[in-house]
């Protein structure tokens, strides 16, 4: 998108914010981060203050939800705290998605499935912004770390060299992250089914709140993993939920 329409719509959620979660806002600030680091906004609070933003969250989550958390960062509050790390979270979408309809159109959208929690992995530190530290000059080199694998750097940034490193522990940023399988409920299915289930990553404030056998709904971002590995990649492709 070009320049002037992302300012737009950062402009279309500040004034989406100022008119219908200015409190909830406020209690954000007052409450950060210690005690809340998101803000949970509904989604037909959005679809009814602008249908076609509310319909771009589902279709490019990812996109609009940077523009969502920059709003944020810039709403001016009455206390003296910035909000730069706070998340947005969407609740509430219309409709939910059973699980063994999920299909590859909605690779890249806002998804709500619900069923029963079978699986939660412990709550464990995951790295979003690592320092490697050069062992020949002591150069620090940040790589943010958005994907699947670990990026590590191809050389030094200062003496050129490749190598080695280590990872500044001290220096590099820290996020929760756990991993949740969502199982359909068996009393929607027909005689004979076998329930299907989702993997779910969530990440930091949210990490910790559910366990095994617990009924949920989860919203969140279809994603793909490519089956195969190194060696030999598959054409097919697991899916699985960014958990928001």
């Amino acid at each position: 998108m070009a320049r002037a329409e992302n300012t737009q719509l950062i402009d279309r959620f500040h004034s989406f914010y100022r008119e219908y979660y200015k409190d909830d806002i406020g209690a954000l600030g007052r409450q950060y981060p210690t005690g809340k680091k998101s803000l949970v906004v509904d989604w037909q609070d959005l679809y009814q203050f602008d249908p076609d933003l509310a319909d771009d969250f589902r279709s490019q989550p990812g996109q609009l939800r940077e523009y969502a958390e920059e709003a944020l960062r810039l709403y001016d509050l009455p206390v003296e705290v910035s909000l730069s790390q706070a998340h947005v979270r969407i609740r509430g979408l219309p409709e939910t998605t059973e699980i063994r309809d999920i299909r590859a159109d909605h690779r890249g959208r806002l998804l709500a499935v619900q069923g029963i929690v079978r699986k939660a992995t412990d709550v464990r530190p995951k790295v979003t912004n690592a320092a490697f530290e050069c062992q020949r000059c002591g150069t620090l080199t940040r790589i943010p770390q958005t994907g699947g694998d670990f990026q590590e750097p191809h050389e030094c940034q200062g003496c050129e060299r490749q190598g080695p490193f280590r990872v500044n522990f001290d220096q590099s940023e820290f996020i929760d992250a756990q991993k949740i399988r969502v199982q359909e409920s068996p009393e929607g299915l027909r005689g004979g089914e076998t329930p299907q289930a989702i993997d779910v990553s969530i990440e930091d404030d949210v990490t910790g709140e559910v366990t095994a056998g617990d009924h949920v709904t989860v919203t969140g971002v279809l994603q793909l993993d490519q089956q195969g590995n190194d060696r030999e990649q598959s054409p097919m492709f697991d899916v699985y939920m960014d958990g928001m």
